[in-house]
C-alpha cells in the first residue's frame, strides 16, 4: 500500500529503461560466461568463452558509458523518500555504476597482460592502452578487482532486485510504472 506522503513513482525516460533492462540481461549473461569459463569447461571451451566474455565486456562498457551520459543529461523526476533512503539508493546505484565500469576495465588489463586477441569484429581491435611490465603485480590486482568485483556486483544486483520487489509490495505497479514498457498501472488501484 502506498504511503500517504509519497507520490507515485514516475516513469524513467525510455532510453534509460531500454539500457537498464538490456544491461541487466547482458550482465547476467556475462556473469554466467565468466563463471562457466572459470569452472565448468575444458581449456578449449574456456578460451572460446573468455573470448566472448571479453567482447561482451567491451559492449557493456560502451553501453554503460551511454547510460551514465544519459542519466546525467536527462531530467529525472524526483520522488519523495526519507533522506536515509535517498542516501542508500544513491550509494547502491553509485556502487553499481562503479563496478559495471571497473569490471570491463580490469578485464581489459587482464586481457592485455595475457597477450590475448583484442579483435572485436570486422578487424576492429581494442587498443592495448599500456604495455605490461615484467612485474605482474598489476595483473594480480586487476584479477582480484575483476573476480571480487563480479561477486560484489552480483550481491548489489540481488540487493537492488529485493528492494525493488519490496517497493512493489508497498506501491502497487511500482516496477511497471517506473521501469516497464507496457501499460502503466494506475496509482490508485
Amino acid at each position: 500500500m502506498q504511503a500517504m506522503s509519497e507520490q507515485p513513482s514516475k516513469r524513467h525516460p525510455l532510453a534509460l529503461r531500454v539500457l537498464h533492462w538490456g544491461l541487466a540481461f547482458l550482465l547476467a549473461v556475462q556473469l554466467m560466461l565468466g563463471f562457466a569459463a572459470e569452472h565448468w569447461t575444458t581449456r578449449t571451451t574456456s578460451d572460446a568463452l573468455l573470448s566472448v566474455h571479453f567482447r561482451l565486456g567491451v559492449l557493456i562498457l560502451g553501453l554503460m558509458l551511454v547510460r551514465l551520459t544519459l542519466r546525467l543529461a536527462l531530467p529525472m523526476s524526483e520522488e519523495y523518500m526519507p533522506r536515509w533512503r535517498r542516501y542508500a539508493k544513491s550509494a547502491v546505484h553509485g556502487l553499481l555504476y562503479l563496478l559495471i565500469l571497473a569490471l570491463p576495465v580490469s578485464g581489459h588489463v587482464i586481457w592485455v597482460w595475457m597477450g590475448a586477441d583484442r579483435t572485436l569484429c570486422a578487424g576492429i581491435q581494442v587498443p592495448a592502452l599500456f604495455v605490461p611490465p615484467d612485474d605482474e603485480t598489476g595483473r594480480a590486482v586487476a584479477w582480484y578487482v575483476h573476480v571480487y568485483g563480479a561477486w560484489m556486483l552480483l550481491g548489489l544486483v540481488l540487493l537492488h532486485v529485493v528492494v525493488a520487489w519490496f517497493q512493489s509490495l508497498r506501491e502497487k505497479h511500482f516496477i511497471s510504472r517506473k521501469m516497464g514498457f507496457g501499460k502503466r498501472g494506475r496509482s490508485d488501484c
